[in-house]
């Protein structure tokens, strides 16, 4: 591969103060090669001829996440815009800023410590301190979790201590995406420490699923299924189409033929999603495919439900693609910010494009506090729509990204490194946001399927709201 990667670009140049349709077009060759460090995100990359390495940095050391061939790289990220010294990189809804740096990343990689319990703890909690935004929002003082927990670690302690330590200092944060991994290794070790213990279930074995096949059941008439289930629709009545979607990562269509069993489809989804150079673009491709035929099927009808209450998140580009087929104009519905330093980057600005085929009816968007993650943003992005309205209860509030991370010893873990916020400035994080028409669903999870699944027996208090307005 050729030193230099030649890509071309087109700056847009206003040559006067009189007209802005004087355009002077550049073509500008530029070598990649080198160090450069993300703009947030606390990540840098290093680019030679042939391989990319990735680093996620800290103040107390760097870790080595990756190498991969440059080709591999640049198949996966769409390259929005390169300057010399700036380049934006373009994942699904998701656009990275970077710019050049002459630190050395590599050498501040710390081989002979990377397995030191010590060592690890530091780089998680600097980690946190240094990229996660909601220690205020989660009443956290991250700095008396440093004196709680930074005595319970040696160098002598133990892998299974080491992890039972960071995994409890996490779990006082409350926070639903984070995270740190359970190492194969550690897994049968684990097990065995918990034998003992004592915990509540959070959802009785199977009645989630109840609940979801029998509110389709009861209301869903010529039900029709995607990917093995995850996303079930239909028509309650002429009027009203109903919506059900569990997750937002299950989207993309793969065609896989509906012969094979369950497990088989998933095992073979699974191994596409796993070779695929992008799975936002298969994700985006996917919905986008299942979304026109959706309605184009539901024709003239009057509203159509999306249930949202038992959908726990997963990729934006679902919920953004989603969406786009209700909205009539291009649609600003929230911005995001990563945290730099003391402060944050600049907003940048989510928008609804229309697709080729909208709908044309009324939106309702049914929550619960079991809503999550993407799904909210799909909730955030549908208040930006006229007429539409949230029934069901206050939703979980997790919004941020997952960032990723890795341990000098290799356990990954993650974290909310970012906020997003309403056009009016509003953050939902840890409050979650509130219906339109108010219904008293538990909070707990396990409460939660139980209440609805004893009254689903009189019928869905929500889906009967719908129904009993266009009744009249």
């Amino acid at each position: 591969m050729n030193k230099l990667i030649l890509i071309f670009f087109i700056s847009i140049l206003i040559l006067s103060c009189q007209s802005d349709k004087e355009r002077n077009l550049i073509t500008e060759e530029i070598d990649l090669n080198g160090g450069w460090k993300y703009l947030g995100f606390g990540k840098a990359l290093i680019i030679n001829d042939t391989i990319v390495n990735s680093f996620h940095t800290s103040s107390v050391g760097n870790v080595l996440e990756s190498n991969i061939t440059k080709e591999n790289f640049f198949d996966y990220y769409t390259v929005d815009t390169l300057s010399n010294d700036t380049i934006l990189l373009k994942d699904g809804v998701k656009t990275f800023k970077l710019y050049r740096s002459n630190d050395e990343f590599l050498k501040t990689v710390n081989k002979e410590l990377e397995n030191d319990p010590k060592y690890n703890f530091e780089v998680l909690w600097n980690t946190f301190n240094e990229q996660y935004c909601y220690f205020k929002e989660r009443n956290i003082d991250w700095d008396e979790m440093y004196k709680k927990y930074e005595p319970q670690v040696n160098s002598r302690t133990k892998p299974l201590e080491l992890y039972l330590v960071l995994e409890k200092m996490l779990g006082e944060i409350n926070d639903g995406h984070i995270s740190i991994d359970l190492p194969d290794e550690l897994e049968e070790a684990y097990e065995k420490q918990l034998a003992n213990t004592e915990f509540d279930e959070s959802i009785p074995n199977g009645l989630a699923k109840k609940v979801k096949n029998r509110i389709i059941n009861k209301y869903v008439k010529n039900v029709n299924f995607y990917n093995r289930g995850d996303f079930k629709w239909g028509m309650i009545n002429e009027d009203i189409a109903y919506l059900q979607t569990q997750n937002m990562i299950g989207w993309a269509n793969y065609n896989i033929s509906d012969t094979v069993s369950t497990n088989k489809f998933w095992e073979k989804w699974w191994q596409y999603v796993n070779s695929s150079k992008n799975y936002h673009d298969d994700a985006r491709e996917g919905t986008r495919f299942i979304m026109d035929s959706i309605i184009k099927s539901i024709g003239n009808a009057k509203a159509c439900i999306i249930d949202l209450r038992f959908n726990g998140g997963g990729f934006d580009d679902v919920s953004v693609e989603i969406l786009n087929h209700f909205v009539k104009k291009e649609t600003d519905f929230c911005t995001k910010k990563v945290r730099l330093g003391q402060g944050f980057t600049e907003k940048q600005v989510m928008t609804l494009v229309p697709s080729e085929k909208t709908f044309n009816g009324k939106l309702y968007i049914l929550t619960s506090h079991e809503t999550a993650s993407a799904a909210e943003l799909l909730v955030l992005g549908s208040k930006e729509i006229p007429g539409t309205q949230i029934i069901g209860s206050t939703t979980e509030g997790v919004f941020s990204d997952i960032l990723r991370k890795k341990l000098p010893n290799g356990w990954g873990y993650g974290l909310s490194n970012m906020i997003y916020e309403s056009l009016s400035g509003i953050s939902y994080e840890e409050i979650g946001i509130a219906p339109d028409i108010k219904l008293d669903y538990p909070v707990k999870s396990n409460e939660f399927y139980e209440y609805l699944y004893e009254n689903l027996k009189d019928g869905d208090e929500a889906i009967e709201k719908v129904i009993n307005y266009y009744r009249k």
